[in-house]
């Protein structure tokens, strides 16, 4: 028999686990008729060799299975509460839904690039399980949430160690001239509805939810720091905006003060508090 090159091999073994209805004719072994495959001469000894090996099918289901687990615990650890909403609770369902979500990729998990994945799952929710499934009651909420959590984190790659707020004391004589702006890792985001039971629980299963609206503050004081959360009203939105390192406080609070009624002292004493806690730097 002609030897095979292994680098043929690996090719058509990881076309076997890419694609169901090759890997379903394989076993069946009616791969030489399958049409649209590009199957050679040599790609179909090969798969003639992988149907006569009779730990095939388990290396398949073995390595399907364990890519689920994999990127199930991923989910778990970054998207707690959606997996949580999606599957119950219930593990096994956790591993169909990741295992589904992997077939429709045709087995291509990302591996190390763990952010990523979450960010591809959030999409595949939205665009197949959300169309097709009732969901329970605000599944889109909480997808929105920890969907701007991981991509705040991804964020944080590209900075650099000295854009990252210093903690400081700032005296109430030198505030007035410093110019503050927002720190670097830190993002604004609109929901429906109030999460922070869930949120500060860790546990969408329980803890009642205020159904008015809220804007929450999702930012990084330090790279070695957990994320943390703040409501935030219009007030402090329009605070944050104009931080943006070219306006002394005396200007934005003036400014404030004449757009939007604002007190001056107010929006001081705001922008030292958002100082204190590395929401801004100066």
């Amino acid at each position: 028999m002609t030897a095979l090159s292994s680098r043929r091999v690996y090719e058509v073994w990881t076309q076997v686990i890419q694609d169901e209805e090759l890997y379903e004719a394989m076993l069946d072994g009616t791969h030489a008729r399958l049409e649209g495959r590009g199957l050679d001469a040599e790609a179909i000894a090969i798969l003639d060799q992988l149907r006569a090996e009779p730990g095939t099918r388990w290396n398949v289901e073995n390595l399907r299975f364990r890519s689920a687990r994999f990127v199930g615990d991923i989910l778990l650890f970054y998207m707690p509460r959606t997996i949580r909403l999606l599957t119950r609770g219930d593990d096994e369902w956790r591993q169909d839904l990741c295992y589904e979500y992997l077939a429709h990729h045709r087995w291509q998990a990302l591996g190390h690039l763990q952010l990523t994945e979450c960010e591809r799952f959030a999409a595949f929710v939205r665009t197949r399980v959300m169309r097709r499934r009732l969901t329970p009651p605000h599944l889109d909420a909480a997808l929105t949430f920890e969907l701007a959590v991981v991509r705040l984190i991804r964020s944080t790659a590209g900075l650099a160690a000295e854009a990252w707020p210093v903690g400081r004391k700032v005296t109430d004589l030198e505030l007035p001239r410093l110019q503050p702006r927002r720190s670097p890792a830190q993002t604004v985001v609109d929901l429906d509805v109030d999460l922070r039971p869930w949120i500060e629980s860790g546990d969408p299963m329980s803890g009642e939810l205020a159904s008015e609206p809220i804007t929450v503050l999702i930012y990084l004081p330090a790279l070695t720091e957990r994320y943390r959360i703040k409501v935030i009203s219009d007030g402090v939105r329009a605070v944050l905006e104009r931080c943006d390192g070219d306006r002394t406080v005396d200007a934005i609070a003036r400014a404030l003060e004449h757009e939007y009624d604002l007190p001056a002292a107010d929006v001081r004493r705001l922008i030292h508090s958002l100082l204190h806690e590395q929401i801004l730097c100066a």
